[in-house]
Protein backbone atom coordinates (compact mmCIF):
# COMPACT_ATOMS: atom_id res chain seq x y z
CA UNK A 1 0.00 0.00 0.00
CA UNK A 2 1.59 3.42 -0.69
CA UNK A 3 1.10 6.56 1.02
CA UNK A 4 1.14 10.40 0.92
CA UNK A 5 3.54 12.59 2.25
CA UNK A 6 1.74 12.55 5.22
CA UNK A 7 2.01 9.05 6.29
CA UNK A 8 -1.36 8.54 5.07
CA UNK A 9 -2.81 5.19 2.95
CA UNK A 10 -3.47 6.00 -0.85
CA UNK A 11 -4.22 2.35 -1.48
CA UNK A 12 -2.26 -0.95 -3.55
CA UNK A 13 -0.29 1.06 -6.14
CA UNK A 14 -0.19 4.43 -5.60
CA UNK A 15 1.97 6.99 -3.72
CA UNK A 16 3.03 10.61 -3.59
CA UNK A 17 6.32 12.37 -4.62
CA UNK A 18 7.91 15.06 -2.83
CA UNK A 19 6.65 17.04 -6.35
CA UNK A 20 3.49 16.18 -5.11
CA UNK A 21 2.51 14.51 -7.77
CA UNK A 22 0.67 10.88 -7.60
CA UNK A 23 2.27 7.72 -9.06
CA UNK A 24 -0.16 5.10 -10.52
CA UNK A 25 1.93 1.79 -11.30
CA UNK A 26 0.89 -1.37 -11.74
CA UNK A 27 2.14 -4.43 -13.42
CA UNK A 28 0.19 -6.01 -17.01
CA UNK A 29 -0.33 -9.07 -17.96
CA UNK A 30 2.82 -9.13 -19.58
CA UNK A 31 4.89 -8.67 -16.35
CA UNK A 32 6.02 -5.13 -17.47
CA UNK A 33 5.49 -2.26 -15.05
CA UNK A 34 2.82 0.71 -16.37
CA UNK A 35 3.04 3.93 -14.20
CA UNK A 36 1.98 7.42 -14.90
CA UNK A 37 1.85 10.61 -12.88
CA UNK A 38 -1.38 12.93 -11.59
CA UNK A 39 -1.80 15.72 -10.08
CA UNK A 40 -5.00 14.85 -7.94
CA UNK A 41 -5.29 11.16 -6.39
CA UNK A 42 -8.95 10.36 -7.25
CA UNK A 43 -7.12 10.81 -10.94
CA UNK A 44 -4.50 8.02 -10.04
CA UNK A 45 -7.06 5.61 -8.36
CA UNK A 46 -9.13 5.87 -11.25
CA UNK A 47 -6.21 5.08 -14.22
CA UNK A 48 -4.94 2.30 -12.26
CA UNK A 49 -9.11 0.74 -12.45
CA UNK A 50 -9.18 1.32 -16.26
CA UNK A 51 -6.01 0.01 -17.16
CA UNK A 52 -6.48 -3.18 -15.17
CA UNK A 53 -9.57 -3.54 -16.01
CA UNK A 54 -8.65 -3.36 -20.05
CA UNK A 55 -5.43 -5.09 -19.15
CA UNK A 56 -7.93 -8.30 -18.55
CA UNK A 57 -10.28 -6.93 -21.47
CA UNK A 58 -7.85 -7.53 -24.12
CA UNK A 59 -6.21 -10.72 -24.10
CA UNK A 60 -5.86 -11.80 -27.49
CA UNK A 61 -6.77 -15.14 -26.79
CA UNK A 62 -10.19 -14.02 -26.62
CA UNK A 63 -10.72 -11.64 -29.18
CA UNK A 64 -14.37 -11.60 -28.88
CA UNK A 65 -13.26 -9.15 -25.25
CA UNK A 66 -10.75 -7.09 -27.26
CA UNK A 67 -11.10 -3.73 -27.32
CA UNK A 68 -10.12 -1.65 -30.07
CA UNK A 69 -6.62 0.11 -28.01
CA UNK A 70 -5.34 -3.58 -27.34
CA UNK A 71 -5.40 -4.42 -31.20
CA UNK A 72 -4.01 -1.33 -32.52
CA UNK A 73 -0.76 -2.12 -29.97
CA UNK A 74 -0.34 -5.42 -31.29
CA UNK A 75 -1.06 -3.92 -34.59
CA UNK A 76 1.82 -1.62 -34.61
CA UNK A 77 4.00 -3.33 -33.59
CA UNK A 78 3.49 -5.95 -36.82
CA UNK A 79 4.06 -2.20 -39.00
CA UNK A 80 6.83 -1.48 -37.63
CA UNK A 81 8.43 -4.49 -38.82
CA UNK A 82 7.36 -3.67 -42.57
CA UNK A 83 7.15 0.83 -42.71
CA UNK A 84 9.40 3.53 -42.42
CA UNK A 85 9.65 4.86 -39.13
CA UNK A 86 8.25 8.29 -40.78
CA UNK A 87 5.31 6.82 -41.76
CA UNK A 88 5.21 5.00 -38.30
CA UNK A 89 4.88 8.24 -36.71
CA UNK A 90 2.08 9.47 -38.94
CA UNK A 91 0.06 6.23 -37.82
CA UNK A 92 0.71 6.91 -34.22
CA UNK A 93 -0.37 10.36 -34.16
CA UNK A 94 -3.41 9.66 -35.95
CA UNK A 95 -4.33 6.72 -34.04
CA UNK A 96 -3.38 9.39 -30.75
CA UNK A 97 -4.58 11.99 -31.53
CA UNK A 98 -8.29 11.15 -33.52
CA UNK A 99 -9.02 7.58 -33.83
CA UNK A 100 -8.60 6.01 -29.42
CA UNK A 101 -10.49 9.27 -28.15
CA UNK A 102 -13.58 7.56 -29.60
CA UNK A 103 -13.14 4.47 -30.18
CA UNK A 104 -9.77 3.08 -28.34
CA UNK A 105 -12.29 1.29 -25.36
CA UNK A 106 -14.62 -0.21 -27.68
CA UNK A 107 -14.40 -3.33 -27.93
CA UNK A 108 -13.51 -4.20 -31.72
CA UNK A 109 -16.95 -6.60 -32.41
CA UNK A 110 -18.72 -3.27 -32.07
CA UNK A 111 -17.39 -0.95 -33.91
CA UNK A 112 -19.81 -0.01 -36.95
CA UNK A 113 -19.21 2.25 -39.81
CA UNK A 114 -21.38 4.81 -38.25
CA UNK A 115 -18.31 5.09 -35.45
CA UNK A 116 -15.53 5.37 -37.81
CA UNK A 117 -18.06 8.41 -39.31
CA UNK A 118 -17.88 9.76 -36.08
CA UNK A 119 -14.02 10.09 -36.02
CA UNK A 120 -14.09 12.09 -39.44
CA UNK A 121 -16.44 14.41 -38.33
CA UNK A 122 -15.18 14.89 -35.33
CA UNK A 123 -11.87 15.95 -36.88
CA UNK A 124 -13.53 18.40 -39.80
CA UNK A 125 -15.45 20.03 -36.51
CA UNK A 126 -11.58 20.49 -35.38
CA UNK A 127 -10.33 21.85 -38.36
CA UNK A 128 -8.45 19.67 -39.68
CA UNK A 129 -8.03 19.72 -43.78
CA UNK A 130 -9.20 17.10 -45.72
CA UNK A 131 -5.98 15.47 -46.43
CA UNK A 132 -5.48 14.79 -42.87
CA UNK A 133 -8.72 13.21 -42.21
CA UNK A 134 -8.10 11.31 -45.08
CA UNK A 135 -5.05 10.16 -44.15
CA UNK A 136 -7.07 8.88 -40.43
CA UNK A 137 -9.06 6.81 -42.84
CA UNK A 138 -6.71 5.04 -44.52
CA UNK A 139 -4.66 4.42 -41.09
CA UNK A 140 -8.37 3.14 -39.65
CA UNK A 141 -9.00 0.75 -43.08
CA UNK A 142 -5.52 -0.49 -42.19
CA UNK A 143 -6.22 -0.89 -38.21
CA UNK A 144 -9.21 -3.13 -39.50
CA UNK A 145 -8.71 -5.02 -42.37
CA UNK A 146 -5.28 -6.64 -40.54
CA UNK A 147 -8.20 -7.41 -37.88
CA UNK A 148 -11.06 -8.83 -40.02
CA UNK A 149 -7.75 -11.15 -42.00
CA UNK A 150 -7.07 -12.34 -38.40
CA UNK A 151 -10.45 -13.70 -38.22
CA UNK A 152 -11.03 -11.34 -35.27
CA UNK A 153 -13.70 -9.40 -36.96
CA UNK A 154 -16.40 -10.40 -39.28
CA UNK A 155 -15.98 -7.23 -41.93
CA UNK A 156 -13.87 -3.83 -41.88
CA UNK A 157 -16.71 -1.02 -40.69
CA UNK A 158 -14.36 1.40 -42.49
CA UNK A 159 -15.19 0.10 -46.24
CA UNK A 160 -18.49 1.58 -46.33
CA UNK A 161 -16.96 4.92 -45.34
CA UNK A 162 -16.32 5.61 -49.06
CA UNK A 163 -15.28 9.34 -49.19
CA UNK A 164 -14.30 11.21 -46.68
CA UNK A 165 -14.13 14.64 -48.31
CA UNK A 166 -14.64 17.00 -45.52
CA UNK A 167 -12.53 19.30 -43.60
CA UNK A 168 -10.67 22.42 -44.96
CA UNK A 169 -9.48 22.04 -48.26
CA UNK A 170 -5.64 21.83 -48.76
CA UNK A 171 -3.44 24.61 -48.48
CA UNK A 172 -2.17 25.76 -51.99
CA UNK A 173 1.46 24.32 -52.44
CA UNK A 174 1.39 25.88 -56.13
CA UNK A 175 5.34 26.59 -56.72
CA UNK A 176 6.58 30.00 -57.04
CA UNK A 177 6.21 31.79 -60.55
CA UNK A 178 9.33 33.62 -61.88
CA UNK A 179 8.75 37.01 -60.24
CA UNK A 180 7.85 35.84 -56.75
CA UNK A 181 11.46 33.50 -56.97
CA UNK A 182 13.23 36.94 -58.16
CA UNK A 183 11.72 38.57 -54.91
CA UNK A 184 12.37 36.23 -52.82
CA UNK A 185 15.92 35.48 -53.71
CA UNK A 186 16.55 39.17 -53.28
CA UNK A 187 14.94 39.37 -49.92
CA UNK A 188 16.83 36.39 -48.29
CA UNK A 189 20.52 38.00 -49.15
CA UNK A 190 22.05 37.87 -46.14
CA UNK A 191 19.83 35.78 -43.75
CA UNK A 192 21.10 32.81 -41.87
CA UNK A 193 19.34 31.10 -43.57
CA UNK A 194 19.94 31.91 -46.80
CA UNK A 195 22.05 29.22 -48.03
CA UNK A 196 19.57 26.83 -46.77
CA UNK A 197 16.69 27.96 -48.82
CA UNK A 198 19.14 28.50 -51.60
CA UNK A 199 19.83 24.81 -51.96
CA UNK A 200 16.31 23.49 -51.74
CA UNK A 201 15.72 25.88 -54.79
CA UNK A 202 18.82 24.64 -56.61
CA UNK A 203 18.63 20.84 -55.97
CA UNK A 204 14.90 20.22 -54.87
CA UNK A 205 16.05 17.94 -51.85
CA UNK A 206 13.35 17.62 -49.24
CA UNK A 207 14.13 19.31 -46.05
CA UNK A 208 14.51 16.32 -44.07
CA UNK A 209 17.49 15.46 -46.76
CA UNK A 210 18.77 18.72 -46.07
CA UNK A 211 18.84 18.73 -42.82
CA UNK A 212 20.92 15.32 -42.58
CA UNK A 213 23.65 16.39 -45.17
CA UNK A 214 27.10 16.06 -44.43
CA UNK A 215 29.99 17.42 -46.13
CA UNK A 216 31.20 13.46 -47.35
CA UNK A 217 28.11 13.76 -49.56
CA UNK A 218 29.06 16.39 -51.62
CA UNK A 219 31.79 16.14 -54.54
CA UNK A 220 33.23 19.28 -55.22
CA UNK A 221 35.42 17.56 -58.09
CA UNK A 222 32.74 15.70 -59.97
CA UNK A 223 30.05 18.39 -58.96
CA UNK A 224 28.05 16.02 -57.46
CA UNK A 225 25.79 15.77 -54.41
CA UNK A 226 24.59 12.46 -52.84
CA UNK A 227 21.23 12.25 -50.89
CA UNK A 228 21.65 8.69 -48.40
CA UNK A 229 19.74 10.00 -45.59
CA UNK A 230 16.69 11.90 -43.92
CA UNK A 231 16.32 13.45 -40.33
CA UNK A 232 13.51 14.30 -38.40
CA UNK A 233 13.31 15.36 -34.55
CA UNK A 234 10.59 13.02 -32.85
CA UNK A 235 10.31 12.41 -29.57
CA UNK A 236 12.94 15.00 -28.09
CA UNK A 237 15.45 13.27 -30.12
CA UNK A 238 17.00 13.30 -33.99
CA UNK A 239 16.14 10.26 -35.81
CA UNK A 240 18.37 8.99 -39.37
CA UNK A 241 16.23 6.84 -41.56
CA UNK A 242 17.56 6.20 -45.45
CA UNK A 243 14.41 7.98 -46.93
CA UNK A 244 10.98 7.56 -48.06
CA UNK A 245 11.68 5.00 -50.78
CA UNK A 246 14.16 3.15 -52.36
CA UNK A 247 14.49 6.03 -55.13
CA UNK A 248 15.84 8.69 -51.92
CA UNK A 249 18.81 7.63 -52.51
CA UNK A 250 20.18 9.27 -55.42
CA UNK A 251 23.05 11.70 -56.47
CA UNK A 252 22.10 15.15 -57.99
CA UNK A 253 24.10 16.82 -60.15
CA UNK A 254 25.28 20.86 -58.79
CA UNK A 255 25.23 24.03 -61.04
CA UNK A 256 27.19 26.76 -60.77
CA UNK A 257 25.24 29.06 -58.08
CA UNK A 258 24.44 25.27 -56.62
CA UNK A 259 28.69 24.80 -56.41
CA UNK A 260 29.09 28.57 -55.31
CA UNK A 261 26.31 28.14 -52.36
CA UNK A 262 27.60 25.22 -50.67
CA UNK A 263 31.15 26.77 -50.93
CA UNK A 264 30.12 29.65 -48.84
CA UNK A 265 28.06 27.70 -46.35
CA UNK A 266 32.01 25.52 -46.22
CA UNK A 267 33.47 29.51 -45.53
CA UNK A 268 30.81 29.49 -43.29
CA UNK A 269 31.07 27.01 -41.11
CA UNK A 270 34.66 27.56 -40.69
CA UNK A 271 34.64 31.08 -39.13
CA UNK A 272 32.28 29.17 -36.41
CA UNK A 273 34.04 29.15 -32.77
CA UNK A 274 32.40 26.20 -31.20
CA UNK A 275 30.67 23.07 -32.85
CA UNK A 276 29.40 20.11 -31.19
CA UNK A 277 31.21 17.07 -32.07
CA UNK A 278 28.17 15.09 -32.75
CA UNK A 279 27.40 18.24 -35.96
CA UNK A 280 30.25 18.71 -37.01
CA UNK A 281 30.15 16.37 -40.29
CA UNK A 282 26.84 18.13 -40.91
CA UNK A 283 26.82 20.70 -43.89
CA UNK A 284 23.62 22.85 -42.22
CA UNK A 285 24.41 23.82 -38.86
CA UNK A 286 23.03 26.82 -36.88
CA UNK A 287 25.03 29.69 -35.61
CA UNK A 288 25.03 27.77 -32.30
CA UNK A 289 26.76 24.69 -34.37
CA UNK A 290 23.39 22.68 -33.76
CA UNK A 291 21.21 21.56 -36.47
CA UNK A 292 17.55 23.31 -36.99
CA UNK A 293 13.98 21.79 -37.69
CA UNK A 294 11.00 24.17 -37.14
CA UNK A 295 13.18 27.46 -37.26
CA UNK A 296 13.32 26.92 -40.78
CA UNK A 297 10.09 27.17 -41.76
CA UNK A 298 9.01 29.63 -39.05
CA UNK A 299 11.78 31.72 -40.54
CA UNK A 300 10.58 31.19 -43.53
CA UNK A 301 7.20 32.90 -43.17
CA UNK A 302 8.51 36.02 -42.19
CA UNK A 303 11.07 36.43 -45.45
CA UNK A 304 8.09 35.60 -47.29
CA UNK A 305 5.94 38.87 -45.63
CA UNK A 306 9.71 40.88 -46.19
CA UNK A 307 9.55 39.97 -49.34
CA UNK A 308 6.12 40.57 -50.12
CA UNK A 309 5.22 37.02 -51.35
CA UNK A 310 2.49 34.86 -50.51
CA UNK A 311 3.50 32.58 -47.69
CA UNK A 312 4.94 29.44 -48.54
CA UNK A 313 6.14 25.88 -47.18
CA UNK A 314 9.81 24.36 -47.27
CA UNK A 315 7.87 22.25 -49.47
CA UNK A 316 7.07 24.72 -51.95
CA UNK A 317 10.62 25.60 -52.45
CA UNK A 318 11.09 21.83 -54.05
CA UNK A 319 7.95 22.09 -55.76
CA UNK A 320 9.74 25.38 -57.41
CA UNK A 321 13.06 23.34 -58.60
CA UNK A 322 10.70 20.50 -60.28
CA UNK A 323 8.78 23.22 -61.78
CA UNK A 324 11.92 25.19 -63.00
CA UNK A 325 13.91 21.72 -64.66
CA UNK A 326 9.73 21.04 -66.59
CA UNK A 327 9.35 24.42 -67.91
CA UNK A 328 13.11 23.96 -69.09
CA UNK A 329 12.07 20.98 -71.27
CA UNK A 330 13.74 19.10 -68.90
CA UNK A 331 11.99 15.05 -69.22
CA UNK A 332 9.67 13.94 -66.59
CA UNK A 333 12.03 10.67 -66.08
CA UNK A 334 14.88 12.88 -65.13
CA UNK A 335 12.62 15.24 -62.59
CA UNK A 336 11.05 11.94 -61.25
CA UNK A 337 14.79 10.73 -60.41
CA UNK A 338 16.07 14.09 -59.48
CA UNK A 339 13.23 14.22 -56.76
CA UNK A 340 13.60 10.69 -55.37
CA UNK A 341 10.20 9.69 -56.26
CA UNK A 342 8.98 6.11 -56.54
CA UNK A 343 6.82 6.22 -59.21
CA UNK A 344 6.64 8.85 -62.12
CA UNK A 345 3.15 9.03 -62.16
CA UNK A 346 3.99 10.74 -58.88
CA UNK A 347 5.92 12.93 -60.14
CA UNK A 348 3.44 14.03 -62.76
CA UNK A 349 0.71 14.32 -60.29
CA UNK A 350 2.26 16.47 -57.77
CA UNK A 351 4.62 18.78 -60.08
CA UNK A 352 3.95 19.06 -63.58
CA UNK A 353 1.56 22.09 -63.79
CA UNK A 354 0.79 24.26 -66.34
CA UNK A 355 1.33 28.11 -64.92
CA UNK A 356 0.19 31.20 -66.66
CA UNK A 357 3.65 31.80 -68.27
CA UNK A 358 3.69 28.81 -69.02
CA UNK A 359 0.35 28.91 -71.17
CA UNK A 360 1.39 32.43 -72.73
CA UNK A 361 4.91 30.76 -73.95
CA UNK A 362 3.43 27.77 -75.49
CA UNK A 363 0.49 30.03 -77.17
CA UNK A 364 3.22 32.16 -78.59
CA UNK A 365 4.32 29.32 -80.56
CA UNK A 366 1.39 28.50 -82.31
CA UNK A 367 0.47 31.97 -83.01
CA UNK A 368 0.76 31.80 -86.86
CA UNK A 369 -0.79 28.44 -86.68
CA UNK A 370 -3.99 30.58 -84.94
CA UNK A 371 -4.33 33.06 -87.18
CA UNK A 372 -7.70 33.51 -88.60
CA UNK A 373 -7.67 37.29 -89.75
Amino acid sequence: MGKDLRRKELGKGISQEKSGLYVARFVDRFGKRQSKRFKKCQEARQWIADSTYLDKSSNPLFPQNMIVDAWYHYWIEMKKKTLRAGTIDVYVTRYENNIKNVIGNMKIVDVKPLHIQMILTKMADEGYHSGTISQARIIAYSLFQTAFDNDIILSNPVKKIKKCDIGKPADPKDALSVTEQEKFVACIQGHKYENQWLICLLTGIRVGELIGLQWQDIDFDNRLLHVNRTMSYKHSDWRTSPGKSANSIRTIPLTDDAVEVLKRQKQKISQMKVIPMQYKEYVFIDEDGHIKQSTYHASLKWACKKAGIRSISMHVLRHTFASRCISAGMSIKTVQMLLGHFSISLTMDRYVHVSEDDKIREMNKVTELLKVI
